[in-house]
Protein backbone atom coordinates (compact mmCIF):
# COMPACT_ATOMS: atom_id res chain seq x y z
CA UNK A 1 0.00 0.00 0.00
CA UNK A 2 2.44 2.39 1.18
CA UNK A 3 4.89 1.85 -2.34
CA UNK A 4 2.03 2.16 -4.32
CA UNK A 5 0.95 5.83 -2.26
CA UNK A 6 4.86 6.17 -2.95
CA UNK A 7 4.50 5.27 -6.44
CA UNK A 8 1.08 7.29 -7.21
CA UNK A 9 3.31 10.75 -5.30
CA UNK A 10 6.37 10.42 -7.63
CA UNK A 11 4.40 9.66 -10.55
CA UNK A 12 2.40 12.86 -10.12
CA UNK A 13 5.11 14.70 -9.70
CA UNK A 14 6.70 13.33 -12.65
CA UNK A 15 4.11 14.82 -14.92
CA UNK A 16 3.94 18.38 -13.11
CA UNK A 17 7.54 18.39 -13.30
CA UNK A 18 7.49 17.40 -17.40
CA UNK A 19 4.24 19.97 -17.76
CA UNK A 20 5.96 22.97 -16.40
CA UNK A 21 9.23 21.93 -18.51
CA UNK A 22 7.34 21.51 -21.60
CA UNK A 23 5.24 24.78 -20.53
CA UNK A 24 8.60 26.53 -20.08
CA UNK A 25 10.37 25.51 -23.43
CA UNK A 26 6.84 26.48 -25.04
CA UNK A 27 6.93 30.12 -23.31
CA UNK A 28 10.57 30.49 -24.42
CA UNK A 29 10.23 29.08 -28.07
CA UNK A 30 7.26 32.18 -27.85
CA UNK A 31 9.30 34.73 -26.92
CA UNK A 32 11.84 33.85 -29.16
CA UNK A 33 9.25 34.08 -32.16
CA UNK A 34 7.87 37.28 -31.11
CA UNK A 35 11.46 38.84 -31.15
CA UNK A 36 12.16 37.62 -34.21
CA UNK A 37 9.21 38.21 -35.92
CA UNK A 38 9.34 42.27 -34.57
CA UNK A 39 12.62 42.26 -35.36
CA UNK A 40 11.95 41.46 -39.13
CA UNK A 41 8.78 43.88 -39.38
CA UNK A 42 10.10 46.39 -38.02
CA UNK A 43 13.61 46.02 -39.74
CA UNK A 44 12.20 44.80 -43.18
CA UNK A 45 9.13 47.10 -43.52
CA UNK A 46 8.55 50.01 -40.81
CA UNK A 47 12.09 51.42 -40.93
CA UNK A 48 12.34 50.79 -44.88
CA UNK A 49 13.63 54.07 -46.47
CA UNK A 50 10.43 54.18 -49.14
CA UNK A 51 8.14 53.38 -46.32
CA UNK A 52 9.24 56.29 -43.99
CA UNK A 53 9.44 58.90 -47.16
CA UNK A 54 5.62 57.40 -48.64
CA UNK A 55 3.96 57.72 -44.28
CA UNK A 56 6.22 61.56 -44.26
CA UNK A 57 4.12 62.67 -46.90
CA UNK A 58 1.02 60.99 -45.71
CA UNK A 59 1.07 62.48 -42.71
CA UNK A 60 2.53 65.94 -43.97
CA UNK A 61 1.25 66.91 -47.85
CA UNK A 62 -1.69 64.19 -48.80
CA UNK A 63 -4.16 66.35 -47.11
CA UNK A 64 -2.88 69.55 -48.93
CA UNK A 65 -2.61 67.96 -52.14
CA UNK A 66 -5.60 65.91 -53.03
CA UNK A 67 -8.59 65.25 -51.63
CA UNK A 68 -10.54 61.89 -50.25
CA UNK A 69 -13.61 62.13 -52.35
CA UNK A 70 -11.95 59.46 -55.14
CA UNK A 71 -10.41 57.16 -52.51
CA UNK A 72 -7.28 55.56 -52.46
CA UNK A 73 -7.32 54.06 -56.40
CA UNK A 74 -8.63 57.19 -57.74
CA UNK A 75 -5.81 59.03 -56.83
CA UNK A 76 -2.62 59.86 -59.35
CA UNK A 77 0.16 57.84 -59.44
CA UNK A 78 2.06 57.85 -57.20
CA UNK A 79 -0.06 59.03 -54.64
CA UNK A 80 -2.01 56.24 -55.01
CA UNK A 81 0.73 53.76 -54.45
CA UNK A 82 1.87 55.92 -51.52
CA UNK A 83 -1.03 55.39 -49.48
CA UNK A 84 -1.13 51.67 -50.47
CA UNK A 85 2.30 51.39 -49.62
CA UNK A 86 1.66 52.52 -45.75
CA UNK A 87 -1.87 51.04 -46.06
CA UNK A 88 -0.76 47.39 -46.34
CA UNK A 89 2.51 48.34 -43.60
CA UNK A 90 -0.41 49.30 -41.36
CA UNK A 91 -2.41 46.30 -42.13
CA UNK A 92 0.67 43.81 -42.08
CA UNK A 93 1.31 45.27 -38.28
CA UNK A 94 -2.45 45.15 -37.40
CA UNK A 95 -3.27 41.63 -38.68
CA UNK A 96 0.23 40.44 -36.62
CA UNK A 97 -1.18 42.17 -33.50
CA UNK A 98 -4.83 40.87 -33.42
CA UNK A 99 -3.10 37.04 -33.90
CA UNK A 100 -0.80 37.21 -31.41
CA UNK A 101 2.21 37.18 -33.85
CA UNK A 102 3.82 40.13 -32.50
CA UNK A 103 4.06 41.43 -29.16
CA UNK A 104 1.71 43.96 -28.04
CA UNK A 105 4.32 45.64 -25.77
CA UNK A 106 7.14 46.18 -28.01
CA UNK A 107 4.47 47.36 -31.14
CA UNK A 108 2.95 50.16 -29.42
CA UNK A 109 5.85 51.34 -27.85
CA UNK A 110 7.53 51.83 -31.19
CA UNK A 111 4.15 52.53 -33.53
CA UNK A 112 1.54 53.81 -31.17
CA UNK A 113 1.68 57.50 -32.14
CA UNK A 114 2.48 56.61 -35.73
CA UNK A 115 -0.60 54.35 -36.07
CA UNK A 116 -2.85 56.96 -34.84
CA UNK A 117 -1.60 59.67 -36.81
CA UNK A 118 -1.38 57.51 -40.15
CA UNK A 119 -5.28 55.99 -39.88
CA UNK A 120 -7.27 59.19 -38.78
CA UNK A 121 -5.32 60.97 -41.92
CA UNK A 122 -5.90 58.08 -44.19
CA UNK A 123 -9.40 57.47 -42.70
CA UNK A 124 -11.48 59.53 -45.14
CA UNK A 125 -9.59 57.99 -48.04
CA UNK A 126 -10.35 54.92 -47.05
CA UNK A 127 -13.79 55.38 -46.12
CA UNK A 128 -13.85 56.60 -49.71
CA UNK A 129 -12.41 53.65 -51.34
CA UNK A 130 -14.46 51.29 -49.43
CA UNK A 131 -17.77 52.90 -50.29
CA UNK A 132 -16.73 52.71 -53.93
CA UNK A 133 -15.65 49.57 -53.77
CA UNK A 134 -18.69 48.06 -51.75
CA UNK A 135 -16.26 46.02 -50.05
CA UNK A 136 -14.11 46.80 -46.32
CA UNK A 137 -10.83 48.17 -47.27
CA UNK A 138 -7.83 47.74 -44.42
CA UNK A 139 -10.20 46.53 -41.28
CA UNK A 140 -7.48 45.64 -39.21
CA UNK A 141 -5.37 48.61 -39.51
CA UNK A 142 -8.94 50.21 -38.32
CA UNK A 143 -9.25 47.64 -35.48
CA UNK A 144 -5.74 48.41 -33.99
CA UNK A 145 -6.32 51.95 -34.55
CA UNK A 146 -9.13 51.24 -31.49
CA UNK A 147 -6.36 49.33 -29.60
CA UNK A 148 -3.90 51.72 -29.44
CA UNK A 149 -6.21 55.03 -29.01
CA UNK A 150 -7.13 52.96 -25.37
CA UNK A 151 -3.96 52.67 -24.59
CA UNK A 152 -2.53 55.43 -22.27
CA UNK A 153 1.02 55.42 -23.35
CA UNK A 154 2.14 56.02 -20.00
CA UNK A 155 0.26 53.58 -17.98
CA UNK A 156 2.11 51.11 -20.49
CA UNK A 157 5.35 52.50 -20.05
CA UNK A 158 5.26 52.93 -16.27
CA UNK A 159 4.03 49.03 -15.99
CA UNK A 160 6.96 47.55 -17.79
CA UNK A 161 9.19 49.99 -15.59
CA UNK A 162 11.00 52.50 -17.61
CA UNK A 163 12.41 55.01 -15.62
CA UNK A 164 12.59 59.20 -15.67
CA UNK A 165 16.54 60.20 -16.55
CA UNK A 166 16.99 60.90 -12.79
CA UNK A 167 16.82 57.21 -12.43
CA UNK A 168 13.30 56.92 -10.30
CA UNK A 169 10.66 54.83 -11.55
CA UNK A 170 7.40 56.16 -13.34
CA UNK A 171 5.06 56.86 -10.44
CA UNK A 172 1.98 54.76 -10.38
CA UNK A 173 -1.59 56.70 -11.00
CA UNK A 174 -3.65 56.30 -7.38
CA UNK A 175 -6.33 53.54 -7.91
CA UNK A 176 -4.97 52.24 -10.33
CA UNK A 177 -4.46 48.29 -11.33
CA UNK A 178 -1.12 46.64 -10.23
CA UNK A 179 1.77 46.51 -12.28
CA UNK A 180 1.61 45.10 -15.64
CA UNK A 181 -1.78 44.50 -14.78
CA UNK A 182 -4.04 47.20 -16.69
CA UNK A 183 -2.41 47.20 -19.81
CA UNK A 184 -2.39 43.69 -19.68
CA UNK A 185 -6.55 43.75 -19.16
CA UNK A 186 -6.81 46.44 -21.72
CA UNK A 187 -4.85 43.87 -24.35
CA UNK A 188 -7.29 41.01 -23.30
CA UNK A 189 -10.28 42.57 -23.50
CA UNK A 190 -9.57 43.89 -26.99
CA UNK A 191 -7.99 40.93 -28.42
CA UNK A 192 -10.83 38.34 -26.74
CA UNK A 193 -7.94 36.24 -25.31
CA UNK A 194 -10.62 33.75 -23.85
CA UNK A 195 -9.43 31.34 -26.63
CA UNK A 196 -6.53 31.54 -29.31
CA UNK A 197 -8.01 34.00 -31.68
CA UNK A 198 -6.69 31.91 -34.64
CA UNK A 199 -8.86 28.79 -33.52
CA UNK A 200 -11.53 31.45 -32.71
CA UNK A 201 -11.44 32.42 -36.57
CA UNK A 202 -11.13 29.30 -38.17
CA UNK A 203 -14.24 28.16 -36.24
CA UNK A 204 -16.13 30.97 -37.23
CA UNK A 205 -15.17 30.65 -41.08
CA UNK A 206 -15.94 26.87 -40.83
CA UNK A 207 -19.85 28.09 -39.68
CA UNK A 208 -20.05 29.97 -42.27
CA UNK A 209 -19.18 27.05 -45.09
CA UNK A 210 -22.57 26.85 -46.95
CA UNK A 211 -21.35 22.46 -47.10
Amino acid sequence: MVFNLVSLVLSIVAVVASTWGISRQVARARADSDLSMTTELLLTHVRDAAFQQDQLWVLSDLPHEYGPENGIEGLPYPANYRLWNVGIVYESVAIMLRFDLTNPVILLSLAQHRLIRTWETMQPYIEAERAKRGRVVFPFFEDAYVFAKEVDANVLYREIALRHADGSLRSAVPGAAGPGRQFARQWRRWAGRREPRMARAVRRLRSMDPR
